[in-house]
């Protein structure tokens, strides 16, 4: 009768177990950061897109540690993520990715026609110590090489599904759109893969198309680790991808404070009321938004990966059509591949 009784046990709570587990397997996140998806205004009037960033939020990255490593960041930031590594190298505490900004690269030269890489030719961009002799840029050297040479580089990440399901997927960088596919690959932005490739952190960029409020909101934060917890709780970023936008935002507020105040007035920026066209009236970026383009953009790109531009993504800065890689989201799925992507 014990056994009897044993077995039938064991018997409900295979079934209970299992009914939670499909359970699980069948629920899809219906928010992101801080939103209900049902609730964004930008997905509710594009029905397609909606079911596009349901698929994306279910998806599942298998080698995101990897795809960090490739980065090698702690090749020249070597502090730990703990309190001196904060104070020497900038890094968050608990953080799991280092702060791309620092060690910052500085050059010394005997002649600017022979650098190791040529100037950026916004000034914004650099330090340059005439009496001394030197350059220094606003990252690690590795970014200034890489940043060098973008022009030229025709890399992509691509996203490979490992089974049927659709669920599971790995990130490849590959040196172009041909060897990409040849591999069985989907591009899903241009440039080399990083901490904001995941597919859903695309979903995050598809269901908000302008973060200006909410990350210069979190920005405010009087730590990394706040501004970081801001951004992913705030706005929806996967960890490794918040944490990127936290050391920009950081680093915009270290070295853009003094541009921004000027542009903006000190009064405006405490009260957080940031407004106008982020563009003057000759069509160039208005000084406070250049200076967080040339001075931490880099970086970010770099460690980012995914922009929306090289997502094929309008942004509130204005592009020129050929500065938009053209990517076709709908193809990563069996039931959105047969739909065509609005540029």
């Amino acid at each position: 009768m014990k056994n009897v009784y044993n077995l039938k046990l064991k018997f409900y709570l295979i079934v209970l177990c299992s009914a939670i587990h499909f359970s699980s397997l069948g629920q899809i996140n219906t928010k992101i950061g801080e939103h209900d998806l049902e609730s964004i205004a930008y997905l509710k009037k594009n029905p397609k897109k909606m079911k596009l960033v349901k698929l994306l939020l279910a998806s599942d990255l298998k080698n995101g540690q990897r795809v960090y490593d490739n980065l090698k960041l702690n090749k020249e930031n070597t502090g730990n993520n703990d309190y001196i590594g904060l104070f020497r190298f900038g890094n968050g505490v608990g953080f799991k990715t280092k702060n791309p900004y620092l060690p910052k690269y500085i050059e010394n030269y005997d002649s600017l026609g022979k650098l190791n890489f040529p100037l950026p030719k916004n000034k914004l961009s650099y330090e340059h110590d005439e009496e001394n002799k030197t350059i220094t840029y606003f990252n690690q050297r590795q970014i200034t090489e890489w940043y060098s040479k973008r022009k030229s580089d025709q890399s992509v990440c691509a996203v490979k599904f490992t089974d049927d399901t659709e669920k599971s997927y790995s990130l490849k960088t590959f040196k172009n759109n041909y060897e990409a596919e040849s591999e069985g690959y989907i591009v899903t932005h241009k440039t080399k893969c990083g901490t904001c490739s995941s597919l859903k952190d695309l979903a995050v960029y598809i269901a908000k198309p302008d973060l200006t409020s909410p990350v210069r909101f979190c920005a405010m934060k009087l730590t990394l680790g706040l501004v970081k917890n801001c951004i992913a709780n705030k706005v929806g970023f996967t960890e490794y991808c918040a944490e990127t936008w936290a050391y920009n935002a950081y680093h915009t507020r270290l070295r853009c404070i003094g541009i921004c105040i000027k542009d903006y007035g000190l009064k405006n920026i405490i009260l957080r009321n940031i407004k106008g066209s982020i563009m003057d009236k000759n069509g160039e970026l208005r000084p406070c938004i250049a200076c967080d383009e040339y001075r931490s953009g880099p970086g970010f790109k770099y460690a980012a990966g995914r922009t929306r531009r090289e997502s094929g993504l309008k942004s509130r800065i204005v592009r020129k059509k050929e500065e938009i890689h053209k990517v076709n989201h709908f193809k990563y799925f069996k039931q959105t591949k047969s739909l065509e992507w609005e540029f």
